[in-house]
């Protein structure tokens, strides 16, 4: 059994934090499967805005963009995946075009429309941090997703 959780967390009027894993859709509401807490408090609502305003410095964020085109067969494998996404069921093409950056040291923050992106980013490939093989993840995708085409596969 795989678990996971994430949180939401927000500020309002700065003195009042909300931290909790509550999705707000109806789901979440009709089946109460997610939870939260409200804390009326200035000093703690401060504290998690700063924690959240450090945590969206570029330095402590991934950038998600193309990847740096090949000098050969880049026109294919973007037409490909794009002709993937639109198949009915799930995206099979394996090579994604798009991957998270990492700011490089010493460099600042630039859009991808940028000339210069490539010189400032470094890839670090579409799941950065998990130290699984890609193919492992791509399969745990399709195992979550595709279970329920099994009866008909």
């Amino acid at each position: 059994m795989r678990v996971g959780l994430h949180a939401k967390s927000l500020v309002v009027d700065d003195r009042i934090g909300v931290v909790g894993s509550h999705n707000f859709d109806p789901r979440s509401d009709n089946y109460n499967t997610e939870s939260m807490v409200v804390v009326h408090d200035a000093e703690f609502a401060g504290a998690l805005k700063a924690s959240i305003l450090r945590d969206m410095q570029p330095d402590n964020a991934w950038r998600v963009a193309r990847q740096e085109k090949p000098p050969v067969f880049s026109g294919l494998n973007y037409s490909l995946g794009k002709i993937s996404e639109k198949l009915p069921i799930f995206d099979i093409w394996p090579f994604p075009y798009a991957v998270s950056f990492e700011l490089r040291e010493g460099c600042n923050p630039l859009p991808p429309t940028d000339p210069r992106f490539y010189e400032c980013y470094e890839d670090v490939g579409p799941f950065p941090e998990v130290d699984l093989p890609l193919k492992t993840v791509y399969t745990r995708i399709l195992t979550a997703f595709g279970a329920g085409l099994t009866p008909i596969l």
